[in-house]
């Protein structure tokens, strides 16, 4: 199924805004933290303009305007960058913004406390540990959270580890792939879910390898 993945934050007024860094200074034309930043600060930056002119002018969305710009007919992968330790109560936002657009959305990231606090909130939710290592240090942990999948930094996936994790019900994920021939490798050892930023060009050396993915 295709699918995207996105990182969220929590402003200081508790909305939740899709970005991939915590500070804003990379990719917008503002400076700081978006957890000092209210909603309507955050609004006022242009996200856009450091990629082209063409693109001058967009803005910094909430994940309830993605979700609700894109649908229902793919897979979302939402990483919480930072737990309630940072942004408090962003477990529960987050899931509340799934639940209310019906999106079907897997809950990844590197905190595993913030994994923790979102099973506690929800039994049901798909959940994903993304880290750097060997799958088989993380099968023990993602069982013990009732997570359903592995999201492996690419380069340390082997087919051994993608055979363990698939033999204790765990579905592996590779991140973040760009070359044609690590993707095809990848897909014949049996990963599950390949996180490009080139999606086109990896769908088709896969094909081409007569994989199927």
């Amino acid at each position: 199924m295709d699918g995207v993945e996105l990182d969220v934050h929590l402003t200081k007024d508790g909305e939740v805004v899709v970005m991939h860094d915590a500070a804003v200074d990379r990719t917008t034309n503002g400076s700081g933290l978006i957890s000092r930043m209210t909603m309507e600060e955050v609004r006022r930056l242009d996200a856009g303009v450091k990629f082209g002119e063409k693109w001058a002018g967009t803005r910094v969305p909430t994940l309830g305007e993605v979700f609700s710009a894109i649908g229902r007919g793919i897979k979302y992968k939402v990483e919480i960058k930072r737990g309630s330790d940072f942004y408090p109560g962003i477990e529960e936002k987050v899931l509340d913004i799934i639940r209310k657009h019906g999106v079907d959305a897997q809950v990844i990231s590197f905190d595993f406390d913030a994994l923790e606090r979102v099973r506690e909130l929800d039994g049901g939710v798909e959940l994903g540990l993304i880290f750097v290592g060997r799958i088989r240090w993380f099968i023990e942990p993602a069982r013990r959270l009732e997570a359903q999948w592995l999201h492996a930094s690419h380069e340390l996936i082997d087919g051994k580890g993608v055979a363990e994790a698939h033999s204790m019900g765990l579905r592996v994920g590779a991140w973040t792939v760009n070359d044609a021939e690590a993707a095809a490798a990848l897909a014949g050892m049996g990963v599950d879910d390949i996180t490009s930023d080139y999606p086109d060009s990896i769908i088709a050396a896969i094909r081409k390898a007569g994989k199927t993915h």
